[in-house]
């Protein structure tokens, strides 16, 4: 991006781009400001968020500032593109954060959800309300799954990520590929046999409020009408089996509450260990996800969203 401003007439102008949220080295290019003082140098920016310190050197004198900006995805198709209301973080209706003050309100609500083509890439974006360092990490708090159906797939399954998810996939979203995000573990990417399809990118923005998933079309293939995405956010807890945080009956400081304390609705007399680990899903038009993700009313199966 170009990068102008104004300053000391002269003065030598060093502009530093460091990526924050993948962690290469910064690069730096440099300028003279004009007689009018103004400046003008091309730096380069990656995807995600990327933080110019622009300093300025004259006559012994220093001076800077400072900005944030997103290197976003140029010239992609959209294929998908599904919105997801704010404020439903709450599974059926009645979950709970942790009470520890390490969770933030709407780190597990998804807003947006999105499948873009450039290129040799496909990226899987996916919008929160809030994403903010849990842990250390900036998506130390978060569990994302997304479950691919291909229509021309020939092995698929309904199967959650593990057993432990209380939860399957419709038929009509049988997968045949799954991804899955979290902070603290390298990307998960395998097919319907649990075979390893390649090597996936994530980059996530706190700026932009993104975790973007980013695969080659080479392996995954090109998203097109009849494709449909299954997506699941949950917490992340590398100490269980799953990976992902568990429930109990009201919210404790690590655990997810699967009601208030003194609640009274049905499912808060069900197993915290038998209620569906998702805390929030992108769901197709005409289903509730306050219904979906109920259990007290049978087997959870999560509908996918279907490009068209």
């Amino acid at each position: 991006m170009t990068v102008t401003g104004t300053t000391t007439p002269g003065a030598k102008v060093v502009i530093e781009a460091t990526d924050t949220d993948t962690g290469p080295p910064s690069t730096t290019v440099t300028a003279t400001a004009a007689a009018d003082g103004s400046f003008s140098a091309t730096a380069p920016i990656r995807f995600g968020t990327n933080v110019l310190t622009v300093t300025a050197s004259a006559g012994g004198g220093t001076g800077y500032a400072q900005v944030a900006v997103i290197g976003d995805i140029v010239g992609g198709t959209t294929v998908l593109d599904v919105t997801d209301p704010a404020g439903d973080d709450n599974g059926p209706g009645t979950y709970q954060y942790p009470t520890s003050p390490d969770f933030t309100a709407g780190s597990f609500d998804i807003t947006r959800f999105q499948v873009i083509t450039a290129g040799s890439q496909v990226f899987l974006r996916t919008t929160l309300q809030t994403l903010v360092p849990t842990f250390g990490n900036l998506i130390g708090a978060q569990m994302l799954d997304i479950y691919v159906h291909s229509p021309t797939a020939t092995a698929t399954s309904t199967a959650a990520a593990f057993p432990q998810r209380n939860y399957t996939i419709a038929a009509a979203g049988a997968w045949s590929q799954r991804l899955e995000v979290q902070g603290f573990a390298s990307p998960v990417w395998v097919d319907a046999n649990g075979n390893a399809v390649g090597t996936a990118t994530v980059v996530a923005s706190s700026i932009a409020k993104t975790i973007t998933v980013s695969v080659p079309t080479s392996a995954f293939g090109t998203p097109a009408s009849g494709w449909s995405f299954a997506v699941v956010l949950t917490g992340q807890d590398g100490f269980q089996p799953d990976q992902a945080r568990t429930f109990a009956a009201t919210p404790q400081p690590f655990q997810f509450g699967v009601c208030a304390p003194g609640g009274t609705s049905p499912i808060c007399s069900v197993d915290p260990a038998t209620v569906p680990k998702a805390m929030d899903v992108i769901t197709p038009p005409g289903v509730s996800q306050a219904t979906e993700l109920d259990p007290t009313r049978g087997p959870v199966v999560i509908q996918p969203v279907t490009v068209p």
